[in-house]
C-alpha cells in the first residue's frame, strides 16, 4: 500500500517538475533569459546569451535525468521534440558534446519506451505492414 502511494507521489512529482522546467524552456516572448525591452546594448545582449548557453542545456540534462529514473522515458522522446524545435531553436544553446550526450539519451529512453526518436512506433505488435 505505501509503495503504491510512494510511486503514486513519485508521478505526480515528476509531472510537476517536468512542466516547471518546460516552462522555463519554452519561456514566452523569445526564451528565457532573452530581454524584451528594445535598445538593450549588446554586452547585456551577449552576457545573456552566454547564460542562457550555459543553463538551457542543463536544465534539459536535469530534467532528462528526473524523467528517466522515475521511468518516464516517452516525455524524454517528447522533450526531445522541443529541443529540436524549429519554433524554439533551443538546440542553436546547446554545444556539439551537450547535444550528443542528451541524444545518447533519448537513444536510450526511445529503446526503453518502444519508439525511435522520431517518434514512430517501433514495438512489433504495433507493426503493419505497407500495403504494396
Amino acid at each position: 500500500m505505501s509503495l503504491q502511494r510512494w510511486e503514486q507521489n513519485l508521478t505526480v512529482q515528476t509531472q510537476l517538475t517536468r512542466d516547471k522546467m518546460l516552462n522555463v524552456l519554452l519561456f514566452i516572448d523569445g526564451g528565457w533569459l532573452v530581454d524584451e525591452v528594445e535598445g538593450t546594448d549588446q554586452e547585456r545582449i551577449d552576457e545573456l546569451m552566454a547564460l542562457r548557453s550555459q543553463c538551457i542545456p542543463a536544465t534539459t540534462s536535469l530534467l532528462v535525468n528526473v524523467l528517466r529514473e522515475s521511468g518516464q522515458d516517452q516525455a524524454v522522446v517528447e522533450l526531445c521534440d522541443y529541443i529540436a524545435s524549429e519554433q524554439y531553436q533551443l538546440y542553436k544553446l546547446f554545444n556539439q558534446q551537450e547535444l550528443k550526450d542528451l541524444l545518447d539519451k533519448v537513444y536510450d529512453s526511445s529503446i526503453k519506451c518502444g519508439c525511435d526518436p522520431l517518434q514512430f512506433n517501433t514495438s512489433e505488435e504495433s507493426t503493419e505492414q505497407i500495403p504494396s
